[in-house]
């Protein structure tokens, strides 16, 4: 099979996915932004041929050079970018090729859009809306009460999210992200509890591997609090007492929105109004996760996906041997890091189930809170119990201090 791969360099959690293709016997084409001559070496290895686009996220632009490089045609267009799920939908709608749809693959980015879709298929969702205007939001927050959160229709992850607690807050958010009649805003009902994500690779006939996840705390909190470290635990206890209800959500999310032969990411809530649907991608999870689901479920996750993606029996399945987990330290303030604290004695105690890090080392510059979860000082570990992997991610971030001028 011939597979178009769109943005197949972006970062090398993309190479994991060309790597599987390609070694399943596909040929895999690469349509990105940079030219030849930018691409990695890890990238060229598995890619047969690429083009640059300049005009990635123009339909129109992306089309054309597709034409130009279908030779031969293409069997399946795919990619792992956010902002590229619905442009690969449009591409197999131009070629006729199987996979997403363009109007699930809006459904997927339109969060606004999803949720009351998903609230008519009785999904439980928070209440939300698009406004255009302040008075539409003032509206809003009459009818459905404060806490409410203010982010973008087709925010990725809590980018440009804001909790307002009151009248102030909401005015304050709505002149940051200026909703006009061009650039509508989603506000929704704000869910207290926790949070979590939930990703499945579904095949032709539904879901065929799942991983449930937890964010200590919730990613809003962590993206707005400089001296949180932020963790993320992936559990080996899914196929256990407790998660049923949450697997059975994912299933109905997913038979809903006619997802198949597809990688998926959904957020979830719990807490005093029971289990929430937050939202879902039609793609991987971002921030490495899938590398955590290899380590910690003795599996090549990136081939289930591929056969799963090429209409094949699966080969493996998860062997749940491991809880695996995420935790990243912060700089105490933007520049260019000084050094580390606490990180020898760290090592003593946490170092044997710690299995992938980065430190950054004097004179690095430091890299913003919005970059995400896995820049600046992070940490990855497994271990064979989950509540022994929360501790040791705990007491890691209160053990190790990364300073910075």
């Amino acid at each position: 099979m011939h597979v178009l791969f769109l943005a197949p360099d972006t970062h090398v959690y993309n190479h994991g996915f060309l790597r599987a293709l390609k070694e399943l016997g596909a040929r895999v084409s690469g349509l990105g932004l940079g030219s030849q001559a930018s691409l990695s070496a890890e990238a060229k290895k598995h890619l047969d041929s690429y083009r640059g686009c300049d005009r990635l996220l123009d339909a129109e632009a992306a089309l054309r050079a597709t034409t130009e490089m279908a030779k031969p045609a293409f069997d399946l267009v795919e990619t792992i970018d956010e902002p590229l799920v619905a442009i690969a939908a449009t591409l197999r709608e131009r070629l006729g090729v199987p996979g997403l749809s363009l109007a699930t693959a809006r459904l997927c980015r339109d969060k606004v859009a999803m949720k009351k879709f998903l609230r008519e298929h009785s999904i439980a969702c928070a209440q939300s809306a698009a406004v255009t205007s302040t008075a539409d939001a003032v509206e809003f927050a009459e009818r459905e009460g404060y806490p409410l959160i203010l982010k973008p229709i087709a925010g990725f992850g809590s980018l440009a999210t804001y909790r307002c607690a009151d009248r102030k807050e909401l005015d304050a958010a709505l002149a940051k992200l200026k909703p006009s009649a061009k650039q509508q805003v989603a506000v929704e009902e704000f869910i207290e509890g926790h949070e979590g994500f939930f990703d499945s690779i579904v095949d032709a006939t539904g879901v065929r591997h799942e991983f449930a996840s937890h964010y200590y705390p919730g990613c809003l909190e962590a993206a707005q609090n400089r001296w949180i470290s932020p963790q993320i635990a992936v559990t080996n206890r899914v196929e256990q007492g407790g998660y049923e209800e949450l697997r059975a959500m994912n299933r109905r999310v997913i038979a809903a929105l006619g997802l198949r032969n597809a990688a998926t990411h959904m957020e979830w809530f719990f807490g005093p109004k029971g289990l929430k649907f937050g939202e879902i991608g039609a793609r991987p999870a971002g921030e490495k996760i899938w590398d955590m689901y290899r380590v910690a479920n003795d599996i090549d996750v990136y081939r289930e996906w591929a056969l799963g993606i090429l209409g094949r029996p699966g080969m493996e399945k998860p062997s749940r041997r491991y809880a695996a987990g995420s935790i990243q330290i912060r700089p105490s303030k933007d520049g260019r890091y000084t050094g580390h604290r606490g990180l020898a004695d760290a090592m003593r105690w946490c170092g044997e189930w710690i299995y992938e890090q980065s430190v950054p080392a004097p004179g690095t510059p430091t890299k913003g809170l919005d970059k995400g979860w896995l820049v600046n000082t992070w940490f990855r570990l497994r271990h064979e119990n989950f509540d022994t992997l929360k501790s040791l991610m705990t007491r890691l971030g209160e053990t190790v201090k990364a300073d910075a001028n």
